[in-house]
């Protein structure tokens, strides 16, 4: 009884020293949100899919931190974009960095054999593997974008459309996580939709 007493004080301990995790946060910044649309069944609808998302991003912490040892949960400050292509509503690339490491993989959707959609995830590197011509490199929009988002440039982000065809293009969500003494302040943006291209420069 006495380890019991001892194991439950050091856990109640340790999540005060950290405080609110990111997760925590985040979940309650996208609900509020949610709770603001007007229409109940719309409503209802979204915050399902936020709480399928948070749940989502639990499983990718918890099995990253299994294997690196790093917890993106309790970092002091997380970035993550949701680059969804507007042809296909039901995938997007994800990425989630801190000032440590990063995650980046495909959320997709198949139909099961009981004709519901499935959620698949697959992971992939960082920076996908392009086929470039011979004497040339490759200079990435999503690297770029990456940066911009550090610095927190949203105005040259949203200008990234300017003057471009929206057919094959992105939605773009983006939301910026700093930790203020033991909680979280959470930003977000949603630029207008542009298409990342894949550019190349000579060597």
């Amino acid at each position: 009884m006495r380890h019991l007493i001892i194991f439950i004080l050091l856990l109640s301990l340790t999540h005060f020293s950290f405080g609110q995790t990111f997760l925590d946060a985040y979940k309650k910044y996208r609900l509020d949100r949610a709770d603001t649309l007007l229409n109940t069944k719309t409503r209802k609808k979204i915050k399902h899919f936020i709480k399928s998302q948070i749940t989502e991003l639990d499983t990718i912490f918890q099995s990253y931190k299994s294997k690196y040892n790093f917890d993106f949960n309790i970092a002091d400050t997380i970035f993550l974009i949701y680059d969804t292509p507007a042809e296909s509503p039901f995938t997007s690339d994800i990425i989630i960095w801190s000032n440590r490491d990063t995650i980046s993989y495909k959320q997709g959707f198949e139909t099961s054999k009981t004709g519901k959609y499935q959620r698949i995830i697959t992971y992939q590197p960082f920076i996908q593997k392009i086929d470039k011509p011979e004497g040339f490199r490759v200079i990435t929009e999503r690297d770029s974008l990456i940066t911009l988002v550090s610095k927190k440039d949203f105005e040259t982000i949203n200008k990234l459309g300017d003057g471009r065809s929206m057919n094959g293009g992105s939605w773009v969500d983006i939301y910026i996580a700093y930790r203020t003494g033991s909680n979280y302040k959470i930003e977000s943006y949603s630029p207008k939709q542009f298409i990342i291209w894949t550019t190349y420069q000579k060597e």
